[in-house]
């Protein structure tokens, strides 16, 4: 019994930062997105143009999101910033189904690779970096 209750304080001290750094990393593209959404009504862009901003915006929150989670946790960068990718990935595809119904997209798998690759980067920079008052 006692093994037990410690398996579960430690899978939820996994699960609890890369979850509420997901949301962080939502907030950060949200935000990403409105800035570019001004630029281009100010320009005329291609839909490459489009695509790489949205793509970009995906990569920088997905960092900051390892990050934060890194930064949290301060052990196990990799796994955090992984983790929290994945979590930024289904929240990005249950939007994308919900409001644009673009989850039958030939560019999905890329994007999930490219999501857990900057998001596990974040995480490895977040645990390497000076730990201060966070």
């Amino acid at each position: 019994m006692r093994y037990l209750r410690s398996f579960r304080s430690k899978r939820s001290t996994l699960i609890l930062p890369a979850a509420g750094s997901a949301v962080i990393s939502c907030v950060v593209i949200g935000a990403l997105i409105m800035v570019f959404g001004f630029f281009i009504s100010k320009i005329d862009a291609t839909d490459i143009i489009i695509s790489a901003m949205s793509t970009f915006a995906l990569c920088i929150g997905a960092f900051s999101g390892g990050y934060v989670s890194g930064k949290r946790r301060r052990k196990n960068g990799l796994l955090m910033g992984i983790l929290c990718g994945a979590f930024v990935f289904m929240i990005v595809v249950l939007l994308s189904h919900f409001f644009s119904k673009a989850v039958e997209s030939f560019s999905m798998p890329a994007k999930l690779v490219l999501t857990l690759i900057c998001a596990g980067i974040g995480g490895v920079v977040g645990v390497n970096s000076k730990h201060g008052r966070f």
